[in-house]
């Protein structure tokens, strides 16, 4: 059995999307049968090998399975697409028949509806480097709370000279990191409480005193209650 995989950059389609007949607008669109046409891909290569995998426990995937959902994009919104999020690699997979495909965190994916969550593109830094990446929407409004999911994989080992066997590559479940935006500017790590509030330019007393009555941490749940809260104000 044989397994398709093609690599897309939004990047490099600008020119190519211009050439289609179809338009994000026209005949099929808004469903999954003509993605690959509007997103995809004049420029994709094909990898075409047997399918021999290297046994590794854990998954790079916050979900598994791939879940129905839709992908609205500077070029069209299209539904109904089988789809999956690689936390490990930071893209989006998704099916079309029997090929899988590969949807990079470009500006020009404005959201990634999925039956339990919402991804966004923004950029980040990682290690002094600008790059762009996928999070998970928490709330929106003023002010907008973003979650980056983190799995890293670690390689095989050879067994030591004590022992039979070596350690199989896994993949590891990082700690989730949270970050927020403040009227539509720059993202920016929540690295405490406090210090988001001395960022915000209102309500500052009102936050600070339900912060404290609230007791709230870093945690996802009380994060959302708090973001929920600020953006009612």
């Amino acid at each position: 059995m044989f397994k398709i995989i093609l690599f897309l950059s939004l990047n490099i389609t600008v020119t190519y999307l211009g050439a289609q007949a179809l338009s994000a607008n026209g005949p099929g669109a808004g469903s999954g049968m003509n993605i690959t046409d509007h997103l995809l891909i004049a420029a994709a290569k094909k990898l075409n090998k047997p399918e021999e995998p290297e046994i590794i426990d854990g998954t790079p995937y916050m979900e598994d399975d791939f879940q129905t959902g839709k992908v609205i994009t500077t070029k069209g919104v299209f539904d109904s697409i089988p789809m999956r999020y690689n936390v490990a690699e930071d893209y989006v997979e998704f099916k079309k028949k029997d090929v899988t495909y590969i949807l990079d965190p470009s500006p020009s994916v404005q959201k990634v509806s999925l039956p339990a969550s919402q991804l966004v593109v923004d950029n980040y830094t990682v290690k002094g480097k600008s790059i762009n990446g996928y999070f998970v929407l928490l709330d929106s409004g003023k002010l907008t709370l973003l979650m980056k999911k983190k799995v890293v994989l670690h390689p095989a080992q050879p067994p030591k000279p004590i022992e039979t066997e070596g350690k199989r590559a896994r993949y590891e479940k990082l700690k989730d990191e949270f970050f927020y935006k403040l009227n539509g500017g720059p993202i920016t790590e929540i690295v405490s409480t406090k210090k988001m509030l001395e960022a915000l330019t209102d309500h500052k007393d009102e936050v600070k005193a339900f912060i404290e009555k609230e007791k709230i941490s870093k945690k996802e749940q009380d994060l959302v209650k708090l973001f929920e809260y600020y953006n009612q104000l």
